[in-house]
């Protein structure tokens, strides 16, 4: 019995998400340069000409990837954000996500750590205008840094720099937790012996980011 047009929609979904897999996994290790399309292959369980059936080459499919991080990236700030509860709080609690998604999610985080040496090399400058993705997903963090404001629990100043700083200081956290992170890995420790032993600091620096945005 052939299959349905849903069905079919269902594999081409399950294979076009096995591959975006396999492209982020050998993207971070390797980055774009030397990114193979046979590595992805390999990675995401396919064959190699069923990544050239969804893409011509190596240029589209690490574009796709790029889009498809951004998206996650927004959807996930979009759905924070968008809970109930105060702006503080919610700023914490991201922090803490970011700092132990490098353990529990370590290939996106390492993403937008590498995404900035290649995003050049695969889109134009007018089509990184266009993208806009880092304006377009802080702005609800600027919203909810607004009501903290007018809720007398942010101090007042420029929703937007203040924005800029919180996410500048949780890049840096994240940074120093993935180079102690690295050390310890170096050192002999499992994942989980790492995690724990960061635990205190994890907890810190999420908390400092937070308390930046605290009235003076």
């Amino acid at each position: 019995m052939p299959r349905t047009k849903e069905q079919n929609e269902e594999i081409r979904a399950r294979r076009k998400e096995a591959i975006m897999r396999g492209a982020l996994s050998v993207y971070v290790e390797k980055g774009y340069a030397a990114a193979d399309i046979g590595d992805v292959a390999e990675r995401a369980g396919v064959a190699r000409g069923l990544v050239y059936y969804y893409y011509k080459d190596k240029l589209s499919l690490f574009r796709d990837l790029f889009l498809h991080m951004f998206d996650l990236s927004n959807n996930h700030i979009r759905t924070h954000f968008g809970q109930e509860g105060s702006a503080v709080e919610l700023c914490q609690q991201f922090a803490n996500t970011m700092f132990n998604n490098l353990f529990e999610q370590s290939d996106h985080v390492l993403f937008f750590f590498r995404m900035r040496h290649d995003l050049r090399e695969l889109f134009g400058k007018e089509e990184i205008k266009g993208l806009l993705w880092r304006d377009t997903k802080l702005q609800v963090m600027v919203e909810k840094l607004k009501m903290g404001m007018d809720a007398g629990e942010v101090r007042r100043m420029s929703p937007e720099l203040l924005t800029d700083q919180f996410w500048g200081a949780m890049m840096h956290g994240m940074a120093h937790l993935r180079q102690r992170n690295d050390e310890l890995l170096k050192q002999g420790h499992s994942l989980e012996e790492v995690k724990e032993l960061l635990e205190t600091e994890i907890r810190d620096a999420a908390l400092s980011c937070a308390l930046m945005l605290r009235p003076v």
